[in-house]
C-alpha cells in the first residue's frame, strides 16, 4: 500500500520553475532576494548487523541514522527532499551530493535569488550562511553590530525550514526509530513529505 501512496503523493513535492522562484522575491524586505532555506534532518535506524556500523553512526547525533536534505521556499512549501545519506556524512557532504543548484542546472535556480543555510554548509551561491564568530570578533564596532544583526535575521528566517521538517516528522514512521527494512526509508520519507505538502495545500485552500 505504501508504494501506491508514494506514487500518488511524492510528486506533490516538486522543484519550482525559475520564474516561480523569481516571483517569491521581495517577501522579506530585509532579505528581498532570499527565496528559500535548506537544512538536514536524521532518522534513527536499528544498528546494522551485516554492514559496517561506522558508515551509519553519527557522532553528532550519537546514534545510527540516515540523513535527509530538505529545501523549502519562503512560504514554507516543500520544494525538494532527498533522503538516503549515510549517518557519518554531515550536511555539507550531503549538499554536495544532491546535485548542483543554479542557472541551467538540474535544479534550475535564478542567479538573482539565494537560499539560507546554517554555518556547516558552504558559503557560496546560491547558499548564504551566517557569519562565524571568528568573522565577527576582529571587525570594527559598526561592522560587528551589522554582522550580529544579520545573524539574528538569518536565524529568524531559516527557522522556517525547521518548521517544515517538524511537520514531515509528525508521521511516526520517520519521527521515531525506523524498524523496517532500510531500503524502504528513502521512499517513505518522500511519501511523508508529499503527505505533509498535501496537508499544507488543503489547509491553505480552506483558509483562502
Amino acid at each position: 500500500m505504501w508504494i501506491i501512496l508514494w506514487e500518488i503523493c511524492a510528486p506533490n513535492v516538486r522543484w519550482p520553475t525559475r520564474q516561480e522562484w523569481l516571483n517569491r522575491r521581495g517577501k522579506w524586505p530585509e532579505m528581498p532576494n532570499v527565496v528559500g532555506m535548506i537544512d538536514g534532518t536524521s532518522h534513527e535506524i536499528l544498528i546494522p548487523s551485516t554492514e559496517p556500523q561506522q558508515d551509519f553512526y553519527s557522532g553528532h547525533r550519537t546514534y545510527h541514522c540516515i540523513h535527509t536534505q530538505v529545501i523549502c521556499d519562503n512560504d514554507k512549501n516543500i520544494c525538494y527532499i532527498h533522503s538516503g545519506f549515510l549517518g557519518h556524512d554531515n550536511d555539507a557532504n550531503a549538499y554536495h551530493r544532491i546535485g548542483p543548484i543554479g542557472p541551467g542546472d538540474a535544479l534550475d535556480f535564478p542567479p538573482q535569488c539565494y537560499i539560507l543555510a546554517d554555518s556547516i554548509y558552504p558559503n557560496g551561491y546560491p547558499l548564504v550562511t551566517p557569519f562565524k564568530s571568528v568573522e565577527i570578533i576582529r571587525q570594527t564596532r559598526a561592522e560587528k553590530r551589522f554582522r550580529r544583526k544579520f545573524n539574528i535575521l538569518h536565524r529568524n528566517r531559516r527557522v522556517y525550514v525547521e518548521h517544515v521538517i517538524k511537520e514531515i516528522k509528525t508521521f511516526k514512521v520517520i519521527g521515531s526509530l525506523f524498524r523496517h527494512p532500510r531500503w524502504k526509508l528513502s521512499s517513505i520519507v518522500e511519501l511523508c513529505a508529499g503527505l505533509a505538502k498535501r496537508r499544507a495545500d488543503l489547509l491553505s485552500g480552506e483558509l483562502a
